[in-house]
């Protein structure tokens, strides 16, 4: 508690500042002479109260009073004066002086006031500094944080604690009273997005010790062994590293969400570090392109069964401490991402439209199983859709579609027979010139020319070399001789005029 007294004469002065170390020798104790020095100290130290002498040189009792009214609203005034004067006690009254007490005062008294208002205090500037880390943290501006907290800020780092949204309160005691048993300046709001999580901002940090260290683990694994007891609560903490600068925090905070989101796949454990967040586990990211594009084949091949198979694999044999979270972030992206493509397909092929994902949020998930039981569940429904669209659409314009929104791949008649039609090659491939008046090949060389004239038109940058693979051509030259046999003309002459994009016989 900051407490400032003033008063001209100074033996008065120093009788009521030992009065004040007398009931605490931790109280932080400034002194002024009169009014004007008191308006320096006010802005230097922003006392939590004055004690305040009425008759004083340049400004008085008064004076000061008006002052603090207008200027540190929170601040308590407290007058003791010599002088047994109503008009003083009015003029007091007006500026909000919280008592008028009169010389001499007694000790008791004075302690008593000391008391009650160090215990008023204490609750102001817990609320202060859980609007100012907010402030700081979602809103980036310190304008609510006291100048003098921010000198006491020094090291700091966040601690994550999540825990069922029941339970919150409860937890908040428990933290305050381990805490603050251990000598940790801390300060515990809930976060603004997600309920059952708890923000513990804790400073006063040595910069220079280890993250788990300086975080005191020994008091959260306290913390985590009490909140167990409580029934069906569960818990588990994420803790960013040590920082200085304030100008940090949101990347600390980043810090310990990352580190809390390895709950997921790194089970046995109930603190997460940034140490352990930061640890090396390295992953081939192609592997899950050829993966995710495996997935999207089976399922557009009706192969809903194999899909499904595929992704659980996926979930049971490779996500596990050995993998980043941030591989399975990834990871669940382009599977949703995957997957509303196979919606737009569907809503394309049908009078009803399905909605598209919303990409998954990681730390509103509980386990692993729940983002692969949500996929799976999606994978089954666009199957069945699938299915349903397949028997309500022709055989070959079924084929044609598929083309038109797959000539990229390597795709051969053959197969798609044999797995996705289940009948005998040689019978489709004729049904289907029955049906178009063209060969297989020659629909798909129209619909890939077709796409390859349309993006040098309209993307210039573009070299031929890239059009040609994007369209599905392994032979840079073969696609050359294949566009000027379609065309009349080479890709690098091509026109810039409108064609029809509907596919041809070239």
């Amino acid at each position: 508690m900051r407490i400032l007294v003033v008063d001209d004469e100074y033996f008065s002065r120093k009788a009521l500042v030992q009065i004040v170390q007398d009931w605490n020798p931790q109280a932080h104790v400034y002194e002024a002479e009169d009014g004007q020095e008191a308006i320096e100290q006010l802005h230097n130290v922003n006392p939590h109260l004055v004690l305040s002498d009425i008759r004083m040189p340049i400004l008085d009792g008064i004076g000061l009073a008006a002052y603090i009214h207008e200027h540190h609203e929170d601040t308590i005034n407290i007058i003791i004066s010599g002088y047994d004067d109503f008009k003083y006690a009015q003029q007091a009254i007006r500026y909000k002086v919280e008592h008028y007490l009169l010389k001499p005062v007694d000790k008791e008294h004075i302690w008593s006031l000391l008391k009650q208002y160090s215990h008023q205090t204490e609750l102001s500037s817990e609320k202060r500094m859980e609007e100012s880390f907010a402030a700081l943290l979602y809103e980036g501006t310190t304008n609510k944080l006291d100048p003098v907290d921010m000198d006491d800020i020094g090291g700091y780092a966040i601690a994550i604690l999540r825990v069922n949204a029941d339970y919150k309160e409860p937890v908040k005691q428990l933290i305050k009273k381990t805490l603050s048993a251990c000598s940790l300046r801390f300060v515990t709001i809930v976060d603004r997005r997600y309920s059952d999580m708890l923000l513990v901002w804790m400073y006063e940090l040595n910069p220079g010790s280890a993250a788990g260290a300086a975080v005191n683990q020994e008091g959260l694994n306290h913390i985590i062994r009490d909140v167990l007891h409580m029934g069906e609560c569960q818990i588990c903490v994420g803790i960013s590293g040590v920082h200085t600068d304030i100008k940090e925090l949101t990347a600390c905070y980043k810090e310990a969400k990352s580190a809390l989101l390895y709950r997921l796949t790194s089970g046995g454990h109930r603190i997460y570090d940034a140490e352990y967040a930061a640890m090396n586990r390295p992953f081939n990211y192609g592997a899950i392109d050829e993966w995710i594009s495996g997935l999207y084949h089976k399922l557009v091949k009706y192969q809903t069964k194999e899909a499904v198979e595929t992704l659980s694999h996926f979930f049971a044999n490779v996500v596990g401490p050995t993998l980043s979270v941030n591989v399975l972030h990834d990871m669940c992206a382009k599977v949703t991402t995957m997957l509303n493509s196979v919606i737009e397909l569907t809503n394309a092929r049908s009078d009803t439209a399905e909605a598209y994902l919303e990409q998954i949020d990681l730390h509103e998930v509980d386990v692993t199983q729940d983002i692969s039981d949500e996929f799976i569940q999606v994978m089954i429904r666009l199957g069945e859709r699938l299915a349903q669209n397949r028997a309500k659409t022709d055989m070959i314009e079924d084929i044609q579609y598929y083309v038109q929104h797959h000539y990229q791949q390597d795709i051969m008649l053959e197969d798609l027979a044999k797995t996705m039609y289940y009948t005998d090659p040689t019978y489709l491939s004729r049904l289907f010139k029955k049906k178009t008046g063209m060969r297989f090949s020659q629909f798909l060389l129209s619909v890939r020319m077709h796409n390859a004239k349309a993006m040098l038109e309209n993307d210039t940058s573009l070299s031929i070399s890239e059009v040609s693979s994007a369209v599905g051509f392994n032979d840079y030259s073969y696609f050359i001789q294949m566009y000027k046999k379609c065309f009349g003309e080479t890709p690098g002459k091509y026109k810039s005029s409108n064609h029809s994009n509907k596919p041809t016989d070239c």
